[in-house]
Parts: structure tokens; sequence; C-alpha cells
């Protein structure tokens, strides 16, 4: 099949390449059937989740969760992105977000939802043979296979490929295992376990499926976490564990391969499940702020409070923009690819891997500025904060490893980057052309800023982006290929990367409201320019920190004319801007209704 003549989109082409509005998808589009999964999931939460809370998130809360799951499966919630052929109600990505956005209030649970839904049966899905998957997708979807992903070992954590879990081929034919795995979420309740080892004396992992009942499996203690204490985390340890020739998922030597693709699938999740997160703990804290007085009023009177709830409000926006045009983009893909007679599985492999960055931007964007907005609730809520009675105390313990799972934020920071220079290097992404116009344009000054609001805008985003350009293009050319192993230029060049995407997603999402007549001015505005100075805010404190990285300033001395020439910000008023939102989210009582 000839890929070549089908339109697809380009991953990473974002700095380089204006997104076309015709396709753009942003929350406020979504279907009623979104709508209807949603509001499933809320009832769900509201009667199995929110009423046994206390128990849940408790050690006790574990063993709770295979029946939990097992009603989830009843209500078709495990089989939302499976394909009809097995059962699965096919839904695009974007429709799954949405889902996984509203069940991630689920705590505890969530967490162990999340596992089976996407590091568990997406492997299976995506890379088992049709034996492998006619034996277990059905039994995964109806929530009676509970699946856990066994990757990480003691010493062999963001090197997943260091691990020295071994398989031995005996004289059936079949593998034996032998190894330890650590932090295996899932694991006290799992069924089965998708296992990377290197087979004999391979370089690489590969990957396999292992029943619980293969016998030679033995597990560690529950961990003592943070948080999430009803969610099952132990070590795995594997002894002469038999497993069938006809469990080798994928092909041999191509596990960490799966291992990586299939975190592209979990990351662009948990950055719609860091939403969820976001939107409570911004809830609890209107309302608190409503309710607590200070000097005769309440404290969200004073313009404190207002600028934190508006901060809030604004990273919670930015995230929606970000992860649902990732998806939409993976969705457009996988759909061009389905067409053109791409068989199911490699057509959503091909779509991810194709926005490996975005499903990194999306990772390391939502949880930090989830544990932005849990840590500001905390302080809020005051000295009741840091109490275990208060309901933003749990969010704050379980937000946390969000910036450590799927990868750690700093290792997304790195993938971001080279993957970026390896599709430049490739000429997937014509880099080098803007750089170069850009380096000859650079003494020409810029033009003035439009009055329209939305074309301002537009013109911070391009004159962002020519500004990364320009900065990525003077590191390549001082580094070459040493500049991924300079980490801390390389990781502030992800961070100007994420900071455009971010940006610039904002800004085609308030546009494609005014397109399709869903803008208000009065909240939208307000809220596009304070990301806007959030935005440039970073930016500058990034290229100053870069600046920094040199041992002579005559080196960074591109740098500096291009941050003199593009770092210009259209003057508002930030403070009342700032106020607008909070009295949006306050006359909601912190119901967050921006993308309604």
């Amino acid at each position: 099949m000839n890929t070549e003549t089908l339109v697809m989109n380009i991953g990473g082409s974002f700095l380089v390449k204006n997104e076309s509005l015709a396709t753009f998808y942003t929350t406020e589009l979504k279907t009623e059937e979104s709508i209807m999964i949603q509001e499933a999931a809320t009832q769900f939460l509201e009667t199995e989740i929110e009423s046994n809370l206390e128990e849940l998130e408790s050690v006790a809360g574990i063993d709770k969760t295979p029946d939990l799951l097992k009603k989830c499966g009843d209500l078709g919630f495990l089989s939302l992105e499976v394909s009809e052929k097995y059962g699965g109600v096919n839904l695009s990505l974007k429709d799954v977000l949405h889902y996984v956005e509203s069940m991630s209030k689920g705590y505890s649970f969530a967490g162990a939802l999340g596992v089976q839904t996407s590091i568990g049966i997406a492997p299976v899905l995506l890379y088992g043979s049709e034996y492998l998957k006619e034996q277990y997708i059905p039994k995964m979807t109806d929530g009676s296979f509970i699946s856990a992903f066994a990757l990480t070992e003691p010493n062999a954590g963001s090197d997943a490929n260091a691990g020295k879990t071994k398989a031995t081929i005996n004289t059936e034919g079949n593998y034996v295992i032998n190894g330890q795995k650590a932090w295996i979420s899932n694991a006290g309740i799992a069924n089965m376990f998708i296992v990377f080892a290197k087979i004999e004396d391979d370089k690489n992992l590969s990957a396999f499926i292992v029943d619980r009942d293969f016998g030679g499996i033995s597990f560690g203690p529950e961990e003592k976490k943070m948080g999430l204490s009803g969610w099952s985390t132990r070590q795995v340890f594997f002894e002469n564990t038999i497993v069938p020739s006809t469990h080798l998922l994928g092909e041999r030597n191509r596990g960490l391969k799966i291992a990586l693709n299939t975190l592209n699938t979990g990351r662009i999740k948990l950055g719609a499940a860091c939403l969820g997160v976001s939107k409570l703990a911004l809830e609890h804290s209107v309302n608190y702020a409503i309710e607590r007085e200070q000097f005769g009023k309440s404290i969200l009177e004073f313009g404190a409070m207002k600028d934190k709830i508006a901060k809030m409000t604004s990273k919670i926006f930015t995230n929606e923009a970000i992860v649902y045009r990732v998806a939409n983009s993976i969705d457009e893909n996988c759909e061009a690819l389905s067409q053109s007679g791409m068989p199911f599985s490699e057509a959503k492999i091909e779509a991810l891997k194709e926005f490996s960055i975005e499903c990194a931007i999306a990772k390391v964007y939502g949880s930090e500025a989830q544990d932005f907005i849990v840590d500001e609730s905390i302080q809020i809520y005051g000295g009741m904060g840091f109490s275990a009675e208060s309901p933003v105390e749990r969010l704050y313990r379980g937000a946390r490893i969000s910036r450590i799972f799927e990868g750690t934020n700093e290792i997304n920071r790195l993938v971001i980057i080279k993957e970026f220079l390896k599709k430049g290097m490739k000429g997937e992404i014509d880099f080098f052309s803007p750089y170069t116009k850009l380096m000859s344009d650079l003494s020409e000054p810029i033009a003035a800023f439009s009055e329209d609001t939305i074309e301002r805008y537009e013109q911070l985003v391009d004159n962002l982006r020519f500004l990364c350009v320009l900065v990525t293009g003077v590191c390549a050319q001082q580094y070459m290929t040493q500049l991924t192993e300079e980490q801390e230029i390389a990781m502030h060049i992800s961070d100007m990367l994420i900071t455009v995407y971010a940006i610039e997603s904002v800004a085609l999402r308030i546009k494609k409201l005014k397109e399709v007549d869903k803008l208000n001015p009065e909240i939208h505005y307000p809220i596009l320019k304070t990301i806007g100075f959030d935005c440039f805010n970073e930016m500058e404190n990034t290229v100053k920190n870069l600046i920094a990285c040199f041992d002579k300033k005559e080196d960074a001395k591109i740098i500096e004319q291009a941050f003199t020439k593009y770092a210009q910000l259209p003057h508002n008023n930030i403070k009342e801007a700032r106020r607008k939102i909070c009295a949006y989210v306050e006359e909601s009582k912190g119901v967050y209704n921006l993308s309604n």
C-alpha cells in the first residue's frame, strides 16, 4: 500500500507550519455520544466511588477494584476504543478522552481503570496475534481479566531496555522467564501481565503475555505510597515461569518499541486525566473561598485569591486545548490510513507514533498544570488544606505521581527534542528552510500588533514560533549531534516547544469558537490575554536560562538578537482580565464551564 499519496498530518510540524482551522477540534464541538458517555461516567462515580470513598482510598479498597472493573465492563466502559471486530465500540480517541477526563475523578480506582484500558488492552489490541486478541480482548473488555504492564525493574526505570529479566527457550520451544519487576500497577489483582524481557542474548526487549496461573509468579507486599492507596502496586517476581510460544507479543526484539508506542497512548490519556482532577480541585477551591471569611468578608473578594483562581482556570483551558487538539490529529491520521486500506491496529500504531512529540507535550503540560492547580488549592484552603479531612489534601497526594509515570517529565522533554531533531534530519519537518530565512531577515523589523484581539495573539504566536526556530537552529549548529546530550539546553528547547504548542492551541481554539459562533468575548478574550501573557513570560524565562548556558555572551549573540526582535507582548491589563475570569468561575460555583 502506498501511503505517500495520503493527506497526512505531520507530527511536530506545528513549529514551521500553520494548522488548518477547518478540521481543528475543540471540546465545545463534542458529540451527543460523548456527552452521554460522560454523563454515564459521572453517574458511575457518584453511585460506586463517592459513596464508598474512604474505604476505596485505603488498602482495603484494592479488593473492591475487580468488582468495580467488572461493572465497568458490563457498562461497556472498557471497550470504547476496541474495534467492532472484537466486540468494541471503536470510538475516536477524542471521544474516549472525554470519558477518561470524567472518570479521572475516581481517585485510586481511576488509576486501576486507566491501566486496564490504556497500557493493558492497547498492547494486545495493537500488537497481538489474532489468537491472542481472540483469547484476551473479550475477557479484558468485560472486566473478567485484569491486566498489568510489567516493564519497570529496580535498576531499570527510565532506561527500560537495561532490564535484566530474561527469557530462555526450552526444548519444547516455549519461553522460560526469570526476573523481577517493580512498581507494577494492578499487580495484586491482575490475571495477566504484559511482561518485557530479553530473549537469550538479545540486545533488545521482547514482550510476552503471561497469565497469573502459568505458575512461578510471586509478589512483594503492597507498596506504601504517598497517595492512591486503594490502587494495587507491587513487585512481581518470575521464577522459571513457562510461557507458551504463542504468547510472544509482536515480534522478537521489538518489545521496547511496543512499550514506547503504548506509552504514547498512556501519555495523551494522562493529559486528559489531569484535566478531570484539575477541574475537581478548582471546584473545591472556589466553593471554599466563597464560604471562608476573613476580615469580615469572603476570601474570594481579595485580589490575591482572584488571581489564583484565574491562573488555575487558564491552565485548565490551555490543557483542554492541547489534549483535544492532539487527539484530533491522531484521529485524522488514523482515519486516513484506515480508508487507504491499512488494518485497524496498524493505523492506530502509525497515527500514535506520528504524534509522539505532541503526546509527550500533553503529558508534561497536563501533569505540571495539574500539580500547580492542586498546590494552589492547598494554599487557598490554608491550614485546613493540610488536614487529611479536606478534599484537596487527597488530590494533592494523588496528583504527584503524574509527573513520574508514563515516563518522567524529564524523559518526556528529551523525547520531544530528540523526535523533533530526528524528523528534521530526515526531512519530515522542513525546519532548516524557515531557519535560514529568519536568519537572513533578523535585522528587519516586525509588524506592529493588530487592533483585532484574535489577530493580535496570532501575531504573538508567530513571534514566539519564530523565536523558537531561531534558538533551536543556533543550538543545533553549536552542538550538532551532541545537542541531546547537553540535556540542560535540550530541555530548555523542549520547554520552548511546549510553550509554542500551548499558546498556539489556545489561539486556534479561540479562533475556532468564533468560526462556529460559540465565542463569548466577555470570558474568552480575558482567557486569551492572560494565557498569552503567561506563555510569553514562560518563553522569556526559558530563553534567559538558555542564554546563561553558554560560556561566552558572544556565543549567544544571535539568540539575544532574536529575543530582542521577537519577544514583543501586546499590552493588556492582566489584573482586570484575571478578575473577569474569576468572576465567571465564581458565578458557576467553581464548576468549570468555559467549554460549554
